[in-house]
């Protein structure tokens, strides 16, 4: 009779024994507008609106603790890609778990990827092409100009597999990322997959945005590239060696056109340093290191859409990770012919 007495009695106790969860604290409920800009980047609407995207990929229902809540969840991810700082650092941060670190910035950056084409794509209408185009003559009237494109490198850690295709040309382990931008600095073509070995003609080539050109779904405008790329109809490149006052007015115009993207870049390394060499390197697998880059271009661009501020001391950031690309030596075919006649035409005064 004892015996059941205390079973009875231990299985009361269980039952009145309350658990007890530490509270999280959720930096959107103290923190004023201007705080969360700076230190994650977006506005306070933006994050609200991102968790109304990703309810449902983020909510973790369960019986059994306490889940996260999904504006936490972003919170976090956030961090990490503002400041690119160690998992450890943004636990404690945030007070919760390495683990939890890890697999919150994976799952939201999974998210972003997931959306990349709603807020990362090239016109092909009419319309907007003529919005690109009076856009870039803004800057300097150079004409018919839809985009310009560039490449930059992001440092990574030496890979497991096929290390030695991951050393660029300064020697450390890195992405080449190739993107094309408006006169806005908004991203409109993103590739982020090909290992720092990879010249940066190598990438447009290998590009749907050039099967896009090539086949004409892109038939009216012009993209302009340094002299790593190689000279087509489509992509004007600066005269390696100008010898007359038209070429010297056609490589000042077409340069201060260009650096859009260098601009752009700079832009999104400034914003989000976990891309940045000023932050260190990117402690991921290739595959991680390319779906991040993807996410916080993302995000970048949502800024832009929303007018988001960069944070003091970047107003004029120019690319960092710019290793700069050997002159492209090849076929130039029709290319030069429509470049001579923009020269005689547009730069002869």
């Amino acid at each position: 009779m004892a015996a059941v007495y205390v079973h009875v009695r231990r299985r009361e106790n269980n039952i009145r024994r309350n658990r007890v969860f530490r509270d999280r604290d959720n930096p959107l409920d103290y923190l004023d507008d201007d705080d969360i800009v700076r230190k994650y980047r977006l506005s306070r609407p933006m994050i609200l609106e991102l968790c109304g995207m990703f309810q449902n990929q983020l909510a973790r229902p369960t019986k059994r603790s306490h889940a996260f809540p999904v504006s936490l969840q972003l919170m976090v991810a956030l961090r990490f890609y503002a400041t690119g700082s160690f998992q450890l650092v943004n636990a404690d941060v945030h007070r919760i778990s390495r683990a939890s670190v890890s697999t919150i910035t994976r799952d939201v950056t999974q998210c972003l990827k997931n959306v990349c084409n709603q807020y990362i794509s090239m016109p092909t209408d009419p319309a907007s092409l003529q919005a690109l185009k009076q856009g870039f003559y803004d800057i300097s009237n150079f004409p018919n100009v839809i985009g310009a494109v560039d490449g930059t490198h992001v440092r990574i850690k030496s890979p497991a597999v096929d290390e030695h295709l991951y050393v660029n040309r300064k020697n450390y382990h890195s992405l080449n990322v190739m993107g094309v931008c408006d006169s806005n600095l908004k991203f409109l073509n993103i590739v982020a997959k090909w290992p720092g070995s990879t010249h940066d003609s190598f990438a447009l080539r290998n590009s749907r945005l050039c099967e896009m050109f090539e086949d004409g779904d892109i038939s009216d405008g012009w993209l302009l590239g340094d002299s790593g790329y190689p000279l087509r109809p489509w992509l004007l490149t600066p005269v390696i060696n100008p010898t007359t006052r038209q070429d010297q007015r056609y490589n000042a115009c077409h340069m201060r056109t260009r650096c859009a993207v260098e601009r752009s870049f700079g832009v999104l390394k400034s914003r989000f340093r976990c891309i940045d060499t000023t932050a260190g390197t990117l402690l991921y697998s290739p595959v991680r290191c390319c779906d991040i880059i993807v996410a916080v271009v993302v995000l970048h661009n949502m800024c832009i859409n929303n007018r988001i501020p960069l944070p003091p001391g970047n107003d004029n950031p120019r690319d960092q990770g710019n290793i700069g690309g050997q002159q492209y030596v090849g076929n130039q075919n029709d290319g030069a012919v429509i470049r001579t006649r923009l020269i005689n035409n547009r730069f002869n005064n």
